[in-house]
């Protein structure tokens, strides 16, 4: 028998577009699953979009956000209400292939976590690109990939409950995805599935779009970024179960805060000798791996 698997979407002033994705997650070829939709106090037709589809199939279970909660709480809220061996989360205006999660669920092996590419359109839904195009897409074995970034987005995820420990609570400083990925490839790593399994619309209102270096900054100085920074550095370590890894993230988290020479030296060494992990999202060649580990004794990046 194949295991129930948990489809999580958020939802917030979506009517638009929200149609469209339902048909196509609950189109889905996988035989076990559930729907978790959470509905963020919405002020359009989402909620009673949403209630038409729950009165017609079973599967469906609608959660509703008394006040709006924001995007982190209410994909929080949706994950907790899941029963799933699996967990998958879905955006309110994108459309999946039909074979999405039997494909990914197939593919995950001994992996906490398997992400797909996607194939990007525009408003109207013509495909005009891949996403694996503006970015470096690959596996993250190890929790020392998360240190710097990945590009392993959330409407692409298929992963197991047992991440969900270290995920949850989600902090509001950086993305549910981010930390999420974390999470999975702290523990048994993140699988990466070439293969386009979502299209993923590009419009105005994307909380996160297929740019990765265009997203919004929660920043306006270079010391918040630089404390943000610290800040996230410190959260992988308080959350890192693999002991030998949190040890390297604790000490990078405290030469990253310092502005003295000698931890200028250790933060350069460090990610000079885990780049290959480090810095694997960014698809450097070694010499500009090296290059980049230099910078970080004069500043940080």
């Amino acid at each position: 028998m194949s295991p129930l698997i948990s489809i999580v979407m958020a939802t917030y002033n979506g009517e638009k577009y929200l149609r469209e994705q339902v048909d196509s997650l609950l189109a889905q070829s996988y035989p076990s699953l559930e729907f978790i939709f959470v509905d963020d106090a919405s002020s359009d037709g989402s909620q009673a979009i949403l209630q038409q589809y729950a009165s017609q199939d079973e599967r469906i279970r609608l959660v509703t956000n008394p006040v709006n909660q924001g995007l982190l709480a209410t994909f929080e809220r949706g994950i907790r209400e899941a029963k799933g061996e699996l967990i998958a989360l879905s955006d309110q205006d994108d459309v999946w292939m039909p074979n999405k999660i039997s494909l990914l669920a197939a593919a995950i092996g001994h992996n906490s976590m398997i992400y797909a590419d996607s194939a990007l359109t525009n408003s109207e839904g013509t495909v005009t690109g891949k996403f694996s195009d503006r970015n470096q897409l690959g596996d993250y074995p190890t929790a020392l990939h998360y240190v710097f970034g990945t590009k392993a987005m959330g409407h692409a995820m298929l992963f197991k409950r047992e991440i969900i420990d270290i995920a949850l609570p989600f902090p509001d400083y950086v993305g549910h995805d981010y930390i999420l990925g974390f999470a999975a490839a702290a523990l048994y790593g993140v699988s990466y599935f070439p293969a386009t399994l979502v299209n993923y619309r590009q419009h105005s209102s994307n909380t996160m779009g297929a740019d990765l270096s265009k997203g919004k900054k929660n920043y306006t100085t270079r010391e918040e970024r630089n404390a943000r920074i610290v800040k996230r550095l410190n959260l992988l370590a308080e959350r890192c179960p693999n002991g030998a890894e949190r040890k390297i993230l604790q000490e990078l988290a405290q030469d990253f805060a310092s502005k003295s020479l000698a931890a200028r030296v250790r933060r350069f060494l460090c990610v000079a000798k885990h780049h290959r992990a480090m810095l694997s999202y960014k698809g450097k060649s070694e010499l500009s791996s090296f290059l980049y580990s230099f910078k970080l004794l004069f500043s940080i990046f």
